[in-house]
């Protein structure tokens, strides 16, 4: 692997409980399109806390997935600044620091699922075992199968895995369930609630699901149409566990009533 010899003079992520697991200020971007220059984000600012769980709903192409990309280190905004763990988005990768799932598992067709889950820990340096991630996300007994053999919310374990198994601190999950049918993704999200109240990682999670987005998190930040501003944050003061029992509840309903009709206004 090519090493970067910008990145490596870098700090490290801090490493406290006081760091913002995500700062974001200011953040602004634009891409060039057939019908020209497209503003896809306007001074956005945003801060989560260690072991957050934060989720973002907003109309189709508010930038959501841009923002996203650009805390993970994929993009680099037009103009503004963004730090993971107090370094910035490049280094919280070198760092092992984040985990990226997005609606695409992306697995190898030819690896098995173990052994997609082990190039995870091979590629990161990291030790541990891939079972052990299998196991925690519930499908240690298909580990031996390859992708093509896996149904859709089996193959999101998988990347939930892989991405889990390098402990990373953030985990940023860009609409993860969106392919899955209703079954298979209020079985992913009840598996995702289980894991972060034991791993208390921090999470930023893409969604256009405002019931979904009430049911995982502490926060609920609603995003305008294109280009994408925040237009409120929810507080999601809901206790945990949370189950779909919840969804009947007056104040569940009155939060989603809330939300949407924020986006009513967002397009």
């Amino acid at each position: 692997m090519t090493s970067n010899p910008a990145v490596d003079r870098e700090p490290a992520v801090v490493a406290d409980a006081v760091t913002p697991a995500v700062s974001i200020e200011g953040v602004t971007h634009e891409y060039a399109a057939e019908t020209g220059r497209v503003h896809a984000l306007a001074a956005v600012d945003l801060t989560i806390a260690p072991g957050e769980f934060v989720s973002i709903v907003g109309p189709s192409g508010c930038g959501k997935t841009t923002l996203l990309r650009a805390v993970a280190g994929l993009l680099e905004p037009a103009s503004g600044a963004i730090e993971v763990f107090g370094a910035a988005p490049q280094i919280a990768r070198r760092d092992r620091a984040l985990g990226l799932v997005t609606q695409e598992p992306g697995l190898m067709p030819w690896r098995s699922v173990e052994a997609n889950v082990q190039l995870a820990l091979d590629l990161a340096g990291a030790s541990g075992s891939a079972s052990t991630w299998l196991e925690r996300v519930g499908i240690d007994r298909y580990a031996g199968l390859y992708p093509a053999e896996l149904s859709g919310g089996m193959k999101q374990r998988v990347a939930l895995a892989r991405a889990l198994a390098v402990e990373p601190r953030l985990l940023l999950m860009d609409e993860p369930f969106g392919a899955l049918d209703e079954l298979s993704r209020e079985a992913m999200r009840l598996e995702l609630l289980a894991i972060w109240e034991r791993e208390r990682v921090s999470v930023l999670f893409v969604t256009h699901s405002i019931r979904e987005s009430l049911l995982l998190s502490d926060r609920v930040v609603v995003m305008s149409g294109s280009p994408g501003r925040i237009l409120d944050q929810i507080d999601v003061e809901f206790p945990r566990p949370r189950t779909d029992a919840l969804l009947s509840e007056p104040t569940f309903i009155e939060a989603e009533r809330r939300i949407r009709d924020l986006l009513r206004t967002a397009v």
